[in-house]
């Protein structure tokens, strides 16, 4: 009696861990890690001022720099100086660079990552702000940050290794 009751025992654990491992391991189940295959980039590099004026102050850019790269690679660069439109550049993005940034952007956490805004210290008066949209599918997730001497906070190390791999990418551009 008692090897019946284990044997039926075993018989339902395998078929609860069947139910719950094959949606998470059939490519169309939910449970998939699939990486989506429409994304966008939104990368803003920003020179700031503060200015005081006794009782108020102002933040302002002295210099903003655009990066815009779509689903196909297409990318476009455009520079600001205090206002006043620069030079816009265009160029291709290789394959390869593109599925890394996904890569950065899908699978390293970005998405996923609590905080939307890291603010300069307030005795700070130049700094630099970076602005990263990434649109991956239906997802969208917008993250500002200013350079780590003048973060009031914490920056998380994927944020400055996006900026890098981005700043990277319009050097080789330019």
């Amino acid at each position: 009696m008692s090897k019946k009751i284990l044997i039926a025992v075993a018989v339902v654990i395998v078929i609860i861990a069947l139910v719950i491992a094959v949606p998470k391991i059939s490519p169309s189940g939910q449970g998939a890690t699939n990486t989506p295959t429409e994304m966008r980039i939104e990368f803003i590099k920003e020179e700031m001022r503060r200015v005081s004026f006794g009782v108020t102050e102002s933040v302002g850019a002295e210099k903003s720099e655009t990066l815009t790269i779509t689903d196909d690679g297409t990318a476009f660069y455009n520079v600001n100086v205090e206002g006043e439109r620069g030079s816009q550049t265009k160029f291709q993005v290789d394959a390869q660079e593109l599925k890394r940034m996904k890569a950065l952007i899908a699978e390293t956490g970005f998405m996923q990552i609590p905080k939307e805004q890291f603010d300069a210290r307030d005795n700070v008066t130049e700094f630099t702000r970076y602005t990263l949209t990434a649109t991956l599918g239906s997802s969208t997730k917008t993250i500002q940050w200013v350079d780590e001497e003048s973060s009031k906070d914490s920056v998380p190390a994927l944020l400055t290794r996006l900026k890098d791999s981005l700043l990277e990418l319009i050097k080789d551009h330019q």
